[in-house]
């Protein structure tokens, strides 16, 4: 039964709870609204099923987490978990979002120890989560020994917008070079939104 609509004028927080009343009346739409939450459930369950061989190897090397994801949500460091973490990367064959929150973890300061390794997997991924993953890594831990290399992984259209994740990086660690090299990018259509935004910051 739909809801009674009252006599006059409604406010707009009336009307958005009368639909929304309407809608969970809405027999067909409550179908599609549980069926979409069935199937992000089973994404998340499948996805937990997935990363369990790696939440094994961290608890092994003492770290303990339910999740990769713990890893990149906290503040602590987790140095133990470094090693680990590449060797599944390298190792692949996990879903995107699983390959992804293994190189986002990978993004700390120390892992700069990998970037050999890390930047191979940049060079040549097999997913887009480990793409991204990886340049996530990369952009996070380089320091200014990396300037070059930072500057020449713009210049790969094939790896698209994740080379955006290097502009802050080779502005933070560049000095006046990567400055300049910033400032160059003002105009470009992949990087310009990015470059002008980090240098009015």
């Amino acid at each position: 039964m739909s809801p009674k609509l009252p006599k006059g004028p409604i406010s707009a927080e009336e009307l958005a709870r009368l639909k929304e009343q309407m809608l969970r009346d809405d027999p067909e739409y409550r179908a599609k609204v549980e069926a979409a939450e069935r199937s992000r459930r089973e994404r998340v369950q499948g996805l937990r099923v997935a990363e369990q061989p790696i939440v094994a190897d961290l608890r092994q090397a003492g770290v303990e987490v339910s999740s990769v994801w713990d890893l990149v949500n906290t503040s602590q460091p987790y140095p133990a978990a470094l090693p680990v973490l590449l060797e599944h990367l390298e190792r692949g064959g996990y879903p995107d979002r699983v390959m992804e929150s293994l190189g986002r973890a990978l993004a700390v300061k120390p892992a700069i120890g990998y970037w050999d390794r890390l930047k191979a997997l940049y060079l040549a991924p097999r997913n887009p989560g480990e793409e991204d993953g990886a340049a996530v890594a990369l952009a996070a831990c380089a320091t200014g020994a990396q300037l070059d290399d930072l500057i020449g992984f713009l210049s790969l259209s094939e790896r698209g917008e994740s080379r955006i994740y290097f502009i802050r990086p080779i502005l933070n660690v560049g000095g006046q070079r990567g400055r300049e090299i910033v400032e160059s990018l003002r105009a470009d259509p992949t990087f310009g939104k990015e470059a002008r935004a980090l240098l009015r910051s």
